[in-house]
């Protein structure tokens, strides 16, 4: 289990962005693929407005990044008439419609590639959550991991975790967890 103490916390103002799938369009016997122009458009904005909280350097290691995003309400959560500012009691609290999590959440680790680490291959680990809130924006929480020494096993009937991220190491008073 990782604790949960952030390097960096960001906070982007607005509705989330989700990357769109690459196009292909052919030349001859070639095809060329690229981006949608409104996906080149929010990567460069996010990456704008995160610049000033970033490192001087990229983060070089292991990285566990937290994304999450809060959408705003549609017209349908809140009452009518008078109740028009009441948010109605059914009103759902989780996001389950579209966009998917994992286009939202490659938007954002590749917006943020170059600004705060070198490759979005270095995130590692990481929670996703889509939510309604009346303040839309995106919540981003960094944080660097120390990377795992040796390999580790886990018996099946245990919680998987990574021992030497937790405090009070050593490994030899945790069950169910062993050196290779």
């Amino acid at each position: 289990m990782i604790e949960k103490i952030y390097d960096y916390h960001l906070v982007v103002l607005g509705d989330p962005k989700a990357q769109g799938r690459p196009r292909a369009c052919a030349f001859g016997k070639h095809a060329r693929m690229y981006e949608r122009q409104q996906d080149t458009t929010a990567k460069t904005a996010l990456a704008i407005i995160v610049q000033q909280q970033a490192p001087p350097e990229p983060l070089s290691g292991p990285l566990c990044v937290d994304v999450h995003l809060f959408f705003g309400r549609p017209k349908n959560h809140f009452g009518t008439g008078r109740n028009a500012a009441k948010l109605k009691e059914t009103a759902p609290i989780w996001h389950t419609s579209r966009p998917d999590r994992d286009n939202l959440d490659k938007l954002v680790l590749d917006a943020l590639s170059g600004v705060f680490w070198r490759d979005d291959a270095q995130v590692c680990a990481g929670e996703i959550i889509k939510q309604y809130s009346e303040r839309p924006r995106t919540e981003i929480f960094i944080k660097r991991l120390r990377p795992c020494g040796k390999s580790i096993s886990i018996k099946l009937s245990q919680t998987p975790q990574c021992p030497n991220l937790e405090p009070g190491w050593p490994q030899e008073r945790r069950s169910g967890v062993k050196r290779t």
